[in-house]
């Protein structure tokens, strides 16, 4: 593993770490992959069937094993060697992708076709756990927050660099079957530059209670530990609030803002606050006080989020959803800075498995919250309601947060292994050790 010195959190100072380095980039190629499978399915079903319920079912089975398989991808994370886990993870996905390429060429049926997609979308779920453990395990504690924010900048590049890609394809004359053949491609590149990192297997205790208790053990830390509880929360309150904007700018632009065309800028608007972030997200995840930075961007995100909603004029809502933007950027790294420093170090993994879990699930459910409140409430008072919601309960979760010090700067790492067998028992069980990350890369 290559070791760079402590010092300010910059980018280059994260990117330093050969290891990391390695493993972001496989990360960010595998996503890729993902993205342009799911999509290539999805119009291969959607001409095949010109049914709109079977193309839904194709990308809700795409994100599905996410909500349901995160807590067990973080488990083997746990168990095994981070790196070795996601080259496992990319390696089994080419494989899926290939046959997948087989059954389009020879038209098998449609679902099966989509079982396929969804089996390779299981795959991916060791994938962010395992990067997020990976990172702490790799990164000095100084620049870590440098390393979330480029893991989170190189997610946000390739979700939109995906569907691109499979653009592309499509305007090459090429059809599904080419773009999950070029798939197969990327995660055997992703395989390829996981596969140099050789990252030791976390330290694991002989006397274990089985699958169930260490998945119990995950869970009992999240539930009871408030360093981790809290931003844990924060998290969810961010993608949930993140997950409802996304609708509402669609269901604003075209009753209030002037039509559908105004849709490509709010999203435009977003994404630009997100990376504009990237320049400041350092200095403030970094900050001695986090209780008060994480408060403060929060509040940010959510008046920003109420003013999309207020606002009858077009450039004061692109201003609005700029900064929410870059808020709900800022709050993530944060929020996942804090979790790597607080959660025992055995138990990582599994932490950000259900951190996987309930980010995406909140996410989706502020989706589908956004329409029916809207129709209920008008869609600019419902926008303004679900953020001072979100106002309230990131006050409630920032207050008595706690800044945990560093991992690396904390003597006696058995510490942390000490701490989660006892919540393990409580939970009915022993424990094993490690830590995880998080995505459909």
């Amino acid at each position: 593993m290559t070791a760079v010195d402590g010092g300010a959190p910059t980018f280059r100072s994260a990117l330093r770490v050969r290891d990391f380095r390695l493993l972001l980039a496989g990360h960010g190629v595998g996503t890729i992959a993902q993205l342009a499978l799911t999509l290539a399915v999805g119009v291969e079903v959607l001409e095949r069937t010109s049914s709109g319920g079977w193309v839904s079912v194709t990308v809700a089975l795409g994100f599905a094993p996410y909500v349901i398989f995160s807590g067990y991808a973080g488990l083997l994370a746990d168990r095994w060697s981070r790196s070795a886990v996601l080259t496992w993870s990319f390696f089994a996905r080419a494989g899926c992708a290939g046959v997948l390429a087989a059954g389009l060429l020879l038209q098998w049926s449609v679902p099966l076709l989509v079982l396929l997609a969804a089996v390779t979308a299981v795959l991916a779920t060791p994938s962010y756990p395992a990067l997020a453990a990976a990172t702490v395990q790799c990164v000095p504690d100084g620049p870590l927050p440098a390393a979330n924010a480029l893991v989170t900048g190189v997610e946000n590049a390739t979700w939109i660099a995906g569907p691109g890609v499979f653009g592309v394809i499509l305007l090459a004359g090429q059809g599904p079957a080419a773009g999950t053949v070029v798939a197969v491609g990327l995660f055997l590149a992703a395989g390829a530059l996981a596969g140099r990192v050789q990252l030791p297997a976390p330290v694991r205790d002989p006397a274990t209670g089985g699958m169930r208790a260490e998945l119990a053990a995950g869970l009992v830390v999240v539930a009871t530990d408030s360093r981790v509880r809290r931003p844990m929360t924060v998290a969810v309150i961010d993608n949930f609030l993140y997950g409802y904007l996304v609708v509402a700018m669609v269901l604003l632009a075209e009753r209030l803002l002037g039509g559908a065309e105004t849709i490509g800028w709010l999203n435009a608007g977003l994404s630009v606050g997100a990376l504009g972030a990237m320049a400041v997200v350092n200095r403030l995840a970094g900050h001695r006080r986090p209780s008060i930075v994480l408060f403060a961007v929060m509040s940010t995100f959510a008046v920003a989020t109420a003013l999309v909603g207020l606002s009858g004029w077009f450039p004061v809502t692109i201003a609005m959803v700029t900064i929410a933007g870059a808020a709900t950027l800022i709050a993530e790294v944060m929020a996942v800075t804090l979790l790597q420093r607080a959660a025992p170090e055995d138990l990582i993994a599994r932490v950000f498995g259900v951190y996987d879990q309930l980010n995406v699930g909140a996410i989706a459910v502020g989706s589908l919250i956004a329409g029916p409140l809207a129709d209920r409430l008008g869609a600019d008072t419902a926008i303004v309601v679900v953020a001072g919601c979100c106002l309230v309960g990131s006050a409630l979760a920032t207050g008595a947060l706690r800044h945990g010090r560093g991992r690396h700067a904390v003597p006696g790492r058995s510490r942390g292994r000490h701490a989660s067998r006892a919540m393990a028992d409580r939970a009915g069980g022993s424990t094993v050790t490690s830590r995880p990350a998080r995505s459909p890369g």
